[in-house]
């Protein structure tokens, strides 16, 4: 099955689709007043699609996925 097939019947076997279109920062008690700055790299294909899945079964941003990694990972 392709990636892009694979995704489609995850959104499609779920309400993810919706509840990724509901999803509000405030309801999830992100600081709005912290200063973002924009990153720009390339990730690995399948690491990617796997990082999108997963953003889509947890109901978040595949943003907030990742800084809730690096954070995680960058702990002392």
């Amino acid at each position: 099955m392709s990636k892009r097939k694979a995704i489609n019947q995850l959104l499609e076997d779920s309400d993810s689709n919706t509840k990724i279109q509901e999803y509000s920062e405030e309801e999830e008690g992100v600081n709005n007043n912290k200063t973002k700055k924009k990153a720009t790299f390339e990730l690995d294909s399948d690491l990617h699609t796997q990082l999108k899945i997963y953003a889509a079964r947890q109901n978040k941003k595949m943003v907030d996925v990742v800084e809730e990694a690096l954070k995680e990972y960058m702990k002392d």
